[in-house]
């Protein structure tokens, strides 16, 4: 098991300090738009502080469309492919597929077509990724940010009618909390859970927002199921308010639910 935080470079020395085991950065960080080199301040962050970045989110800019009528297949495998080169040295394992903006179905755009082009999508970026170690997880996202693939079940189906190996899906608690996906149901998936995000919690007498969500319950259900992969703490609603104070405070309350259930 391990535990990573999200954030942008500006907070890998922070996230280390903090005691999480690696960062899980945006792709914008690689700079792909931007000639070879662009990302070294990434790289050079990675080796000062020897947090590898496990995992990269926000995999496609929503310009870049996976689905519709504007989907350019070269630029996407310029995109992916460039990506996969630039995160060879920085230990990545996961890339996360939400791109809400990327994947939404336009109005008057039919769901089976969308399903075949994210599908298609889905080939070019295993093709891309097979070699390098690294797997795509799909991640279910709020109705509010997307309107297809909205449920884990959603999610873990297109990833088994991708057929590839290197296609998987992920469940984050804040996005079931939204779409009312109870978190009961995985434990009976939780071994095939490719990655998991969680919010920041409310901690008693440190940190306290709206809405509550139920991490006992969450973890419970992973942990009875067998899940042992990477958790990835993801602040939607920007819930730290300090976060060099708050980062380790989090990892550690997370831990001893861990522990507990």
């Amino acid at each position: 098991m391990k535990w990573g935080c999200c954030g942008d470079v500006e907070r890998i020395a922070s996230i280390a300090a903090s005691g999480y085991d690696y960062i899980e950065s945006p792709v914008r960080a690689l700079e792909v738009a931007n000639p070879k080199g662009s990302a070294d301040n990434l790289v050079e962050q990675v080796s000062k502080t020897g947090l590898s970045v496990e995992a990269f989110n926000v995999f496609i800019p929503a310009p870049l469309r996976i689905v519709g009528p504007d989907v350019d297949e070269n630029a996407l495998n310029h995109h992916i492919r460039t990506t996969v080169d630039r995160s060879n040295d920085l230990g990545t394992e996961i890339i996360v597929l939400g791109s809400g903006g990327s994947r939404q179905i336009p109005d008057e755009w039919s769901a089976s077509t969308a399903r075949h082009q994210f599908l298609a999508f889905c080939e070019l970026a295993a093709d891309a990724v097979s070699s390098a170690g690294i797997t795509i997880a799909i991640e279910p996202l709020a109705e509010s940010v997307c309107n297809f693939i909205l449920t884990v079940a959603e999610g873990r189906e297109l990833a088994k009618a991708s057929g590839r190996d290197e296609i998987s899906f992920l469940a984050d608690l804040y996005h079931m909390h939204m779409n009312n996906d109870p978190v009961e149901g995985l434990k009976d998936i939780a071994g095939e859970i490719g990655h998991v995000h969680l919010p920041v919690p409310n901690i008693p007498g440190q940190i306290d927002h709206e809405p509550e969500f139920d991490h006992a319950g969450y973890l419970r259900a992973l942990k009875h199921g067998g899940y042992e992969g990477r958790i990835s703490i993801e602040d939607n609603g920007k819930r730290f308010s300090d976060f060099d104070r708050e980062a380790g405070l989090v990892l550690q309350y997370l831990k001893e639910i861990w522990a507990s259930v």
